[in-house]
């Protein structure tokens, strides 16, 4: 009936319902998608907000099949206490009884989102609501690089390979939001360096975009000026290690990960896995 997407902000939770609800309406089959942010419920009308629900559940029913998305569902939905408003306890029951009164055939299905797992009420995580959970985490290298390549494909002069595998190995911590926003920031350094007169003048200038070259340069000034969303609230421990401890390390971790493989014999399995799609343990560092 339900799904829960959790982790950092900026992981891709909310493109991945996006991308699923395009994929699932491919040929004749037209799969109907509904999106609304935490806070759009509510009201401050006595009963409007259930009234709200109820509508949206009901509309969801008659175009089915459809998905409903909940995005900041912990706004929608946060944990019940005594010291809490009486209506947000009320909205929490209403989508309570609304995930309770689905069919199970799973024509229509709802999916929440949230940065915040342990602020969503419990209820709503037992088996028949939400009882599929799915961590969004922080991108390794490969996905780093891969994002790289997505956001430059339609760049006239693309990074080399090496490049960005280098750039992808410094980027420890970045999610893919971060990732885009770097490469946003590196051509606007690039534009910057070709028309640095383009910020004093107030009249319209003609800009040749062929003339842009983005370099090694750009990414070094864009990544001074850009901060990860792990790390603008708090210290994140995701840093990349320094080439003189990166040695010093590697031999002691290689003993650790053939230790839990003894311990834990599926450990083995992830790590082939990980291994035949090109990621070393020591990158992963």
């Amino acid at each position: 009936r339900g799904c829960l997407f959790y982790g950092p902000p900026g992981t891709g939770k909310t493109l991945v319902a996006r991308a699923l609800a395009n994929e699932c309406s491919q040929g004749d089959r037209r799969v109907a998608f509904f999106m609304r942010k935490g806070a759009d419920c509510l009201s401050k009308w006595v009963g409007e907000s259930e009234r709200q629900l109820r509508l949206l559940f009901d509309q969801a029913y008659q175009m089915r099949p459809s998905i409903i998305f909940f995005d900041e569902i912990d706004g929608l939905a946060p944990v019940r206490s005594s010291k809490q408003d009486q209506v947000h306890s009320s909205v929490v029951s209403t989508l309570l009884a609304l995930m309770d009164g689905l069919d199970s055939r799973g024509e229509v299905v709802v999916i929440g989102a949230t940065n915040r797992l342990d602020s969503i009420d419990p209820a709503l995580r037992r088996p028949g609501r939400f009882d599929r959970e799915f961590l969004f985490s922080l991108p390794n290298k490969e996905a780093r690089k891969e994002i790289f390549k997505i956001h430059t494909r339609d760049w006239a002069l693309k990074p080399l390979d090496k490049f960005l595998e280098e750039l992808a190995e410094k980027c420890v911590g970045y999610c893919g939001a971060d990732i885009k926003a770097l490469c946003a920031e590196a051509a606007l350094c690039a534009l910057r360096r070709r028309y640095p007169q383009i910020y004093e003048r107030s009249e319209k200038l003609q800009l040749d975009i062929a003339s842009i070259k983005i370099t090694a340069k750009d990414f070094v000034m864009a990544m001074q000026k850009t901060v990860p969303a792990s790390q603008r609230a708090v210290a994140s421990p995701g840093r990349a290690l320094s080439p003189i401890l990166k040695p010093l390390l590697e031999n002691t971790l290689e003993r650790i990960l053939q230790a839990l493989q003894r311990v834990f014999p599926h450990a083995e399995l992830a790590l082939k896995k990980d291994q035949q799609q090109g990621i070393t343990t020591t990158s992963s560092c």
